[in-house]
């Protein structure tokens, strides 16, 4: 099937090659007649020419013959002869010599005219091949307007989708946290009205509040950080990090969560520091990410280890945990924007990873990850030493 770009190249190109035919076609009929205009005009000059020629030498010899009658009135007729003879043979000599002047004179002409339609013939080869010349730039041009135009409608139409896709996310995850919040305030404001405020009761709505709002947060910050990182305003303050210190700020920061789910969280570093310039809040946020995609594969009793090892002239930082795994075929997708992949309780915009990965990539890294279906899953990325 032709696509859009092919047809309006072919329609501006048929366009094109019907002006350039009726062009030459103008041209061949005006040349034609110019030739013909002039063919006829140099016939005339010629024709006009010779005959005032004629008419001056048949009135030169009328002129001699009345002299000679003049002179010769009382002459013999043998001197009259004699002279009739000699004016006859001079009048054949004239003849003659006009004859063969009108014979060079249209061998003249011929060849001018041989001339004139190879030089017409020269310009009009020219002409072709400079109006060849000019449709292959305009077609050149065409083709780079036509192209930029594709380009233009395409980049419009994937801006359409993205937005398409950020209302049609946004509505969609905003609502769980949204509706939570509605109705632990309902059910408090019930409470409250009964006079039977039970201060369990009352920490537990508190509680989903605060988790719905934070939930709501971290959305509405990566939307944000997604926005920053198109317009290049994402910027990076780094500074010398010991990674290793950076990992325990982790497993501090997550021991609530990973309590309340009676997982394990462990540490397998180096001994020694692990300095690295790296912006530590971006980083720290690479790292949660990560941490919380395991904690929510990971099941009640799971293990999740973070680790920093050296290699050369980069370290490697891990977060492997022992949930079900991630599909071989889903592997390459979890770092594109929106990516989700089916979890019961999972609520985001499939955003966290696709940040992390333009995070470690300006730190001049490099992230991805390992994964045998039943078997867990390891989520790695390296950072530049210091």
């Amino acid at each position: 099937m032709e696509t859009p770009k092919a047809q309006a190249v072919r329609k501006l190109r048929t366009i094109t090659d019907k002006s350039l035919e009726e062009e030459r076609e103008k041209t061949d009929e005006f040349l034609e007649g110019q030739g013909k205009l002039v063919e006829d005009e140099t016939s005339e000059v010629i024709r006009l020419t010779r005959l005032a020629v004629d008419q001056k030498v048949e009135s030169q010899r009328e002129e001699v013959d009345r002299e000679k009658e003049h002179q010769l009135g009382g002459t013999d007729t043998h001197a009259s002869q004699l002279v009739d003879d000699i004016l006859t043979q001079e009048r054949e000599q004239v003849d003659q010599a006009l004859l063969v002047e009108r014979e060079v004179q249209d061998r003249a002409r011929t060849q001018e005219q041989s001339q004139n339609k190879v030089i017409a013939d020269s310009l009009l080869e020219q002409e072709r091949h400079a109006t060849n010349g000019n449709l292959r730039k305009e077609r050149t041009r065409l083709d780079l307007e036509v192209e930029h135009t594709t380009t233009l409608l395409e980049t419009t139409q994937a801006a359409l989708v993205t937005r398409d896709q950020y209302l049609s996310i946004v509505s969609h995850d905003l609502k769980n946290p949204t509706a939570a919040i509605l109705i632990s305030t309902r059910v408090m404001q019930r409470d409250l009205a009964k006079g039977t405020v039970d201060t369990g009761s009352l920490l537990k709505n508190l509680g989903r509040i605060e988790q719905s709002a934070a939930s709501m947060d971290r959305m509405i910050s990566d939307l944000l950080d997604v926005e920053r990182m198109a317009q290049g305003k994402l910027n990076l303050k780094p500074a010398k990090i010991d990674l290793c210190t950076l990992l325990q700020e982790c497993v501090a920061l997550f021991a609530p969560v990973v309590s309340s789910k009676s997982c394990v969280m462990t540490l397998d570093t180096d001994a020694e520091p692990i300095f690295a310039s790296i912006d530590h809040d971006r980083i720290l946020q690479v790292l949660s990410n990560l941490i919380g995609n395991s904690l929510k594969f990971t099941p009640n009793g799971g293990t999740i280890v973070l680790s920093a090892r050296k290699h050369e002239a980069t370290v490697e930082m891990s977060v492997t945990d022992d949930g079900p795994g991630i599909p071989q075929e889903a592997q390459a997708q979890i770092f594109e924007r929106f990516s989700q992949l089916n979890v019961a309780d999972h609520h985001g915009l499939g955003l966290g990873l696709f940040i992390a990965k333009w995070i470690v990539e300006s730190h001049k890294g490099r992230i991805w990850v390992t994964s045998d279906p039943g078997k867990g899953c390891t989520l790695r990325f390296t950072l530049p030493l210091s």
